[in-house]
């Protein structure tokens, strides 16, 4: 359930009071209650820093969730959709680069959607050389085609687009949703999105 907050600290008289009640009555009144896609808009709506502290073990994270999904790291077939919020300068990390050097070894399958193709050149002949895969490049704001099995989501902004990806997709949005400790003791388990709902899986 979302969580409402009223911030009566800043602010007094009755704008404040009639600035709080106008938005507790769009909240309770403006939303189909019950619904999965609704649940995850508000989920989306919420202010977070989009940062996932994470990525850098992502390989291992991904290969418990394939085995979830009864699905091996052969079969792994994923469809990555480029940042939305490329690195400024060449002394930033570009967070695209650390997802695929880690994600590279042993696939059969990878297409990039991207706005920046040239960006992925030397890596599209360094992964042809090294392991005879033919890397595909395809612009944004396509379809998704059928031979991915999961999609990774880098971009920040936008929507979840949920509604446009097959049942047998798992779709993971890498800063759109929050991935965090899991609700345990030792708060070593994660929680990540997948599509509409959450998997736990074991801190690596």
């Amino acid at each position: 359930m979302m969580e409402m907050r009223a911030d009566v600290g800043h602010g007094t008289g009755k704008n404040s009071w009639g600035e709080f009640w106008r938005k507790l009555w769009g909240w309770m009144f403006g939303r189909k209650h019950g619904s999965q896609a609704t649940l995850a808009e508000a989920e989306e709506e919420e202010s977070w820093p989009r940062e996932n502290p994470y990525l850098h073990r992502l390989r291992g994270i991904l290969e418990q969730l394939l085995g979830r999904y009864q699905m091996s790291y052969r079969e792994f077939r994923p469809l990555l959709i480029d940042t939305d919020t490329p690195p400024e300068s060449l002394l930033e990390e570009d967070q695209v680069e650390v997802v695929l050097e880690q994600i590279s070894e042993d696939l059969n399958f990878l297409l990039i959607v991207t706005d920046r193709p040239a960006y992925f050149a030397d890596y599209i002949q360094r992964m042809y050389e090294d392991s005879g895969l033919v890397v595909q490049i395809g612009p944004k704001g396509q379809g998704f085609p059928a031979d991915a099995n999961v999609i990774l989501d880098m971009e920040q902004q936008g929507d979840c687009p949920l509604r446009h990806i097959g049942e047998h997709v798992l779709y993971i949005p890498v800063y759109k949703r929050r991935w965090g400790p899991a609700e345990s003791v030792d708060n070593l388990d994660i929680s990540i999105p997948i599509g509409y709902n959450t998997v736990i899986v074991k801190g690596v």
